[in-house]
């Protein structure tokens, strides 16, 4: 099944199946599933969802083996002009930088992120973000920046019970892509992706297996069309480089 909506064409379906058919792109910006898939589908959700579902919703889906991930980051880098940048497992990083696709290991810091609540720890409260490109020159609009991002979770409303921060991922188109360039999200869940994208004035390609996600995708994607005010229709101006002289 495909959807088409102003720039952006959305697939229900396995991205394993339907990203060789895909021409290239000009970045990847995704968030895939966490954790081995022996935990990961069992996992509690601990939000409440936009349509009313209660905490302690089963995630349904399976996560993703470190091996898994090193193949997909590794089609992914194929596919893509530039970059490509996904939320992570930071235990995935050192492989990732093994099979020489990691340029950086960003951060995004959650400062409304639950403690430890054993007391015998301290807690995470922050997530792993992994920057890759292809071999070769490469340029970015975040001039001199790191690579953190410190985005509060907020109240989950997308429909999804991992969705993550509109601003994270407009940070994320904003840092690593153009102007009418093309984003791929071949894990597109509820569509935080593609709303970024298309609010950001880019074009959208977004893949979803599961049926109840991909419909809210359509929805929210088909909102931000529908609300041509909030949409770039130029270029943001770049960060100048600071001079090393």
């Amino acid at each position: 099944m495909i959807e088409r909506i102003g720039d952006a064409t959305l697939y229900l379906g396995d991205c394993r199946e339907i990203l060789p058919q895909l021409p290239k792109v000009d970045a990847v910006i995704t968030d895939p599933p966490y954790g081995e898939q022996d935990t990961h589908a069992g996992h509690l959700s601990n939000v409440i969802l936009k349509n009313g579902e209660s905490a302690g919703q089963h995630l349904g889906f399976e996560g993703i083996s470190q091996d898994q991930m090193i193949s997909m980051a590794r089609e992914w880098v194929e596919k893509a002009n530039r970059w490509v940048v996904f939320t992570s497992e930071w235990k995935f990083m050192t492989a990732l930088n093994d099979a020489e696709l990691l340029v950086r290991f960003g951060i995004w810091r959650k400062p409304d992120g639950s403690p430890q609540f054993t007391g015998d720890r301290p807690g995470m409260g922050w997530e792993g973000i992994a920057i890759c490109h292809r071999a070769g020159r490469k340029r970015w609009n975040g001039g001199g920046k790191h690579a953190f991002y410190n985005w509060p979770k907020g109240s989950n409303n997308s429909g999804h019970p991992t969705g993550k921060p509109i601003g994270l991922f407009s940070e994320f188109v904003q840092d690593f892509t153009e102007h009418g360039e093309m984003i791929l999200d071949p894990f597109m869940g509820s569509g935080t992706t593609g709303v970024a994208a298309i609010q950001m004035g880019r074009k959208f390609i977004g893949i979803e297996r599961e049926k109840k996600y991909f419909d809210i995708a359509c929805e929210r994607i088909a909102n931000a069309y529908a609300q041509p005010s909030l949409i770039e229709t130029t270029p943001q101006p770049k960060p100048k480089q600071s001079s090393l002289l």
